[in-house]
């Protein structure tokens, strides 16, 4: 059992019944919430280790939700935020990498693949790593890294004293050294390859 705390957040009840008896069966603690109110308080409390998060709600888009998450209570969440939604197009999936999510799942989904995402993304089943020499610069490496915990493009320049463009620009070479085309694949590689 892995003991691991994941707060769902969706307003569709049966989704929400379905995502919580599939992780708990997967051996972890899930505490679940309606709305974005609802969310911020419990994500309080329970400090969960990855949140899926629904987009659209009546109270609150999950894109506030997040920004809530994180500020709350200070220094707010760190952990990885996969964001939940019926919104297929591009705009969509990249505003919420954009905002730090890890990943992005759209409705519907398989639930067996949803378990399998929460794995990757809690470092889960992970392969033993270390196959491949590593491509990454030590500064590419920290770039991928902070954007694994969640960090925005801002605050990764913030932590690591580089402007944004400077951080794009790193993140761009990671993409062509790896041969992905997005932030959850680059996280993807380097976490299974155990770089870092």
């Amino acid at each position: 059992m892995s003991g691991r705390r994941i707060l769902v957040v969706d307003d569709n009840e049966d989704i929400l019944r379905l995502v919580d008896e599939a992780l708990t069966m997967a051996g972890y603690e899930v505490t679940t919430a309606t709305c974005g109110a609802e969310a911020v308080r419990k994500g309080s409390l329970c400090l969960p280790d990855l949140v899926l998060l629904d987009i659209m709600m009546p109270d609150a888009d999950g894109y506030q939700v997040y920004e809530r998450l994180r500020a709350k209570p200070s220094p707010g969440l760190v952990c990885p935020i996969i964001f939940l939604t019926a919104h297929k197009d591009i705009d969509h999936k990249l505003l919420g990498f954009r905002k730090g999510a890890v990943d992005y799942i759209t409705k519907p989904f398989h639930i067996s693949e949803l378990v399998a995402r929460v794995k990757v993304h809690l470092h889960e089943d992970e392969p033993t790593g270390g196959d491949l020499p590593n491509p990454l610069t030590e500064r590419e490496r920290e770039v991928v890294r902070l954007l694994a915990h969640g960090k925005t493009y801002k605050q990764v320049a913030h932590a690591l004293r580089l402007s944004q463009s400077t951080v794009r620009n790193h993140l761009h070479n990671v993409y062509q050294k790896l041969n992905v085309v997005d932030r959850a694949q680059a996280v993807i590689v380097s976490r299974d390859n155990g770089w870092i």
